[in-house]
């Protein structure tokens, strides 16, 4: 049955100072760039805590509509480890023990839900479960991060790279594996309520689950905020953003064309796209197995020195079977967002146009949405500090 918990993976305690650390190592974020934040981070510090990951497995669909086992991983943060269940009798000891654990449980802030920043199989969320995304849900809330398909469990897989419609499926599934777990295990029932966080991968990841969820009202989820940041939301944009400048700073792009190759069957012929090393090792490389700032210091930044230089032509019928394909992972325009949209961008993002941003404000004002942005002057990485940090200050003052 599709959302099903099927098992429990691991449970590890998280310490807030040495994942911070971690963090800012593993994404090269300094002092220079954290300085201006300061009062933000001062701020962080007296309301943040420490957490316990939750790694459970549960059943879903891949893009193809194939069941598969997928994983993922629910954070608690220790100030309400309260709510863990102590055993048959303590739970019968009387109305003062319920009291305290009901308690317990109140403290329980609200639910986020985010969808992940997946740069390899190895960082997925059940692989580095010390990731930026859970730092909001540190200050009390149960943070829920599903592994993409193709990472955690289900690894033999390709990562689906902008499967917008499986991603959406992917986490649905996961919300529900958790409400299981936490009521089968813990014996808390989640709340209905979430709100929805990601960056760069992840914020077209949460702008498609936000409209399954709001058209599924059959999940009885209700969104109230919707927080996304440096997201390709018209995909086609930056495909074409890569035709015309034949440079990118992150070398992602191998590795969707053969995701896209793999989950939409298009039957590409790789002798006609990539060349040189990446021609070589491409069954290896770009099924996820390495990190794509890795990948990018292999290959480099220029399109020309990885990709057949005829490869962007309309005349091409392998570009343009790629592009058909990308431009119908648009997130379709068939709905006007109920909660409230939190935009985030860089003018100085060298992974994803800012182009994607501007197309999705422009049809969320036509529509009516009640939209709000902030545009940042930092390449794609940094700037996902201050979003960050713009969060979990709005959650400070809820």
């Amino acid at each position: 049955m599709r959302g099903q918990f099927a098992d429990l993976l691991f449970i590890k305690r998280l310490n807030f100072f040495k994942t911070f650390l971690h963090v800012l190592a593993q994404y090269e974020i300094g002092p220079k760039v954290l300085l201006p934040y300061t009062r933000q981070l001062l701020n962080m510090l007296l309301h943040i805590g420490d957490m316990t990951a939750y790694g459970i497995s549960y059943h879903t669909v891949d893009p193809q509509g194939m069941p598969v086992l997928a994983s993922g991983v629910i954070y608690i943060p220790r100030k309400v480890e309260g709510l863990r269940s102590k055993g048959k009798g303590q739970r019968s000891k009387g109305k003062g023990q319920r009291s305290k654990v009901e308690g317990q449980r109140s403290k329980v802030k609200g639910v986020i839900e985010v969808s992940p920043l997946t740069r390899s199989k190895i960082d997925c969320a059940s692989r580095d479960i010390m990731a930026a995304e859970i730092f909001p849900g540190m200050m009390g809330y149960i943070t829920i991060i599903p592994d993409l398909i193709g990472c955690g469990i289900s690894e033999q897989q390709p990562i689906a790279y902008l499967q917008h419609d499986n991603v959406a499926q992917v986490s649905a599934d996961m919300r529900m594996a958790a409400a299981q777990f936490l009521l089968q295990e813990l014996h808390y029932k989640l709340p209905s309520v979430s709100m929805l966080f990601g960056y760069s991968l992840g914020g077209s990841g949460v702008w498609s689950l936000a409209r399954y969820y709001q058209q599924h009202p059959e999940t009885g989820v209700h969104v109230t905020h919707i927080f996304a940041g440096g997201g390709a939301y018209y995909p086609e944009v930056a495909l074409r953003a890569f035709h015309s400048t034949r440079h990118s700073d992150y070398a992602i792009l191998p590795n969707i064309v053969y995701s896209m190759n793999y989950y939409d069957r298009l039957g590409l012929n790789f002798d006609h796209i990539f060349k040189g090393k990446l021609l070589k090792n491409y069954k290896h490389w770009c099924k996820g197995n390495i990190p794509i700032p890795e990948l990018t210091q292999i290959i480099g930044t220029k399109l020309d020195h990885y990709l057949n230089f005829d490869f962007f032509n309309d005349q091409n019928p392998e570009y343009m079977r790629l592009l058909k394909v990308v431009t119908e992972k648009t997130i379709p325009e068939d709905w006007v967002p109920k909660a409230k949209v939190h935009l985030f961008h860089s003018r100085h993002d060298t992974y994803v146009p800012i182009a994607c941003f501007w197309e999705l404000y422009k049809r969320l004002k036509r529509c009516g949405a009640t939209v709000e942005y902030k545009l940042l002057s930092l390449d794609h990485v940094p700037a996902a500090v201050p979003f960050e940090l713009d969060f979990i200050s709005f959650l400070i003052k809820k």
